[in-house]
Formats: C-alpha cells, sequence, structure tokens
C-alpha cells in the first residue's frame, strides 16, 4: 500500500499518542520510526525511499497506512508536495492551546540540548532566529509561530478538501481518548467498532505517557554542554554525541510552571490568530483563554 493518511501536526500536540494508539489496531499499518520526515529533510532522496517505509503493507491485510511527521503541519512547501504525490490522502491535524505548545516545545528543546536561553528570551529572540531560514533553526525555535494553526491550516485548504482533513484538539485526546480515537478511525476508513481493539486501547495503551516532557537535573552541567554542541554544531556528530548524553543521563521528567505574567502576555498574543481559527472551523476554544 501506498500511505493513504498523515499525522501532519502539530508537534507537542499529542502526536506521538494517537501513532501509538493506531498502531494497536490490526487494519492500520504505521511505520516502526515514527517520524520519517520525507517531506521536509529527506525529500530530495525521492518517493521511491519514502515508499520503502511501506513495503509491508500489505493490501491484503490493512486498510489503512501511514505516518506521522508533525512538522509538515509547519511548513509552507510540504502541503504542495504532499498534493503532487498523493492528491487523495486525509491529513490529520492536532491542536494544542498555542501557549501549552509553546511551553512544551521550548522544554523538549532543552531535553535535547539545543536552547541555551530561557523561554523568555528564546521567545523574544524567535523572530531573528527564524529570519535566518535554514531547516534547523525553524524546526528547533518556531515556538510561537508553530502555533498560529489557521495560518497553516489555509496553506493544506489550497490544495486538499476539507473532507480530506480532519482536525481534533489534544484535549479531547486526552480527556475523551476512545471517542477521539474512533472519531480518527471512522475518519481513515477502519473498523471503529472493533471490541478487541477498543479493550486494548482503554486498558492498556491509556495507561501510558508517551514522549513525556523533561528538563535538566544541573543546570551548569547543562549549560556547559549546550556551549560545547553549539561549537562543535548541534548537527555535527559531536554535537548529536553531546547532545544525547545530556538528554540520556542530565535530565528528569516534568518540568516547572510557567511565569503567570509571561502565559497572559502569551495569551493575548495569540488572542488575534485564535479568534481567527474559531470562526475558520466555527468552534468555540474558550479554554485556550486560560
Amino acid at each position: 500500500m501506498k500511505p493513504t493518511f498523515l499525522i501532519a501536526g502539530t508537534q507537542k500536540g499529542g502526536t506521538g499518542a494517537l501513532y501509538n494508539y493506531l498502531r494497536g489496531h490490526k487494519e492500520i499499518y504505521l511505520p516502526p520510526v515514527k517520524e520519517l520526515h520525507y517531506y521536509d529533510k529527506n525529500y530530495e532522496k525521492g518517493l521511491d525511499w519514502y515508499l520503502k517505509f511501506f513495503k509491508n503493507a500489505d493490501s491484503d491485510r490493512y486498510k489503512a497506512a501511514g505516518e506521522a511527521t508533525p512538522i509538515y503541519m509547519y511548513l509552507e512547501e510540504v502541503p504542495e508536495r504532499i498534493h503532487r504525490d498523493f492528491p487523495d490522502i486525509k491529513l490529520i491535524f492536532i491542536l494544542r492551546h498555542p501557549v501549552d505548545r509553546a511551553y512544551s516545545h521550548y522544554w523538549y528543546v532543552v531535553a535535547r540540548g539545543a536552547e541555551p536561553l530561557s523561554f523568555e528570551e528564546a521567545i523574544e529572540r524567535e523572530e531573528e532566529r527564524l529570519s535566518r531560514g535554514d531547516l534547523m533553526h525553524r524546526r528547533l525555535y518556531s515556538y510561537l509561530d508553530r502555533g498560529k494553526y489557521v495560518v497553516q491550516l489555509k496553506r493544506y485548504r489550497k490544495y486538499f478538501s476539507k473532507d480530506q482533513m480532519l482536525i481534533i484538539f489534544s484535549k479531547d485526546l486526552r480527556e475523551k481518548t476512545v471517542e477521539t480515537v474512533v472519531k480518527v478511525l471512522d475518519f481513515i476508513g477502519v473498523s471503529s467498532d472493533d471490541k478487541e481493539y477498543l479493550d486494548y486501547l482503554e486498558n492498556y495503551l491509556l495507561k501510558k505517557r508517551f514522549n513525556p516532557g523533561r528538563s535538566p537535573k544541573n543546570w551548569t552541567i547543562y549549560r556547559i554542554g549546550v556551549k560545547l554542541a553549539g561549537y562543535f554544531g548541534y548537527a555535527s556528530f559531536p554535537g548529536r554525541m553531546i547532545r544525547y548524553a545530556l538528554r540520556r543521563f542530565n535530565t528528569k521528567p516534568g518540568y516547572p510552571p510557567m511565569d503567570k505574567d509571561l502565559r497572559r502576555r502569551l495569551i493575548e498574543y495569540f488572542e488575534m490568530y485564535n479568534r481567527e481559527l474559531e470562526s475558520y472551523l466555527g468552534v468555540e476554544l474558550p479554554w485556550w483563554r486560560e
């Protein structure tokens, strides 16, 4: 089979959880690697390279095949690339409170040894960092920019019909998981009334945590490591090894709460985009104002 659906975003919105929930369904094929990154950093390798990840997706066994790469939602060039290859594909987007998403994104980058700044400093310098234009900076430091969901969804609507795009919310995936997963199953065209699967989902998968947030154990060691990794280059072999060591040996589960005044400022920053999103989707998102 070729891909029939993509979990296209958003990062830190619950794509890891949904990927793992869907992998438990016998009619769905997902590669063992969650993020293939074909339509961003591997696009020059060609479609044959991408389709190799689906060589085990036997159409006699599976009704749907897909993958989950959250950056697909964010990058401007991706919707046209996907449409060129798979114009009938179905797309799933998970939207999280943009302030919570930005803060979680920040700690994700911290845990990977690539963020030397505080959260407030990082968002103050975001525009400058993104203006450099390279993919690494867009992937790492797009804390606020990725939360402008309406801009990204409208880019996809230029190429795909409304019926091809399913938009769900992280809050629903967390609080009404079974109901939300059933909605996804119906959307991609597989059985949503499989009692064995629903029992497995409710009694096993929902008890697991996927990709929880982490923070440094020792900030002095962390800052020294980040400085060294930056000296070599975060993407270089020495830089990657230093970052791996920081993540493996110098992080702990969880991170501190956001400063309340900063949170209020960010809610105000996103208000215009959120209002436009509500109008665009025909929904109300009152919990995004808190």
